[in-house]
């Protein structure tokens, strides 16, 4: 159900002190409507650009994506909140 106020609070959380806790964080906004508009790769770079700190990572394909977040990720503690997400396969 739109507009009660879930991205907002949502966004709270993740500017608030639980957010000290963590090694990485990223907020990705808007799942559903970039993924279909720029596809799951360029949601992946995005992840992996925020959580390592680097300016820009290329993602070719969904499965290299998949992989490189199970390599390099796999022992990070990492706040993640997908926004507006509404397929499974955004997650």
């Amino acid at each position: 159900m739109g507009g009660v106020g879930k991205s907002t609070l949502a966004r709270a959380v993740y500017n608030s002190l639980i957010a000290e806790n963590f090694d990485s964080l990223c907020f990705l906004e808007d799942v559903r409507e970039k993924s279909n508009k720029h596809g799951l790769e360029h949601l992946q770079s995005i992840l992996m650009s925020q959580v390592l700190g680097k300016e820009e990572i290329n993602i070719t394909s969904k499965q290299q994506g998949i992989s490189m977040i199970k390599c390099r990720l796999k022992r990070k503690k990492i706040l993640l909140i997908l926004d507006d997400v509404d397929n499974l396969e955004q997650l």
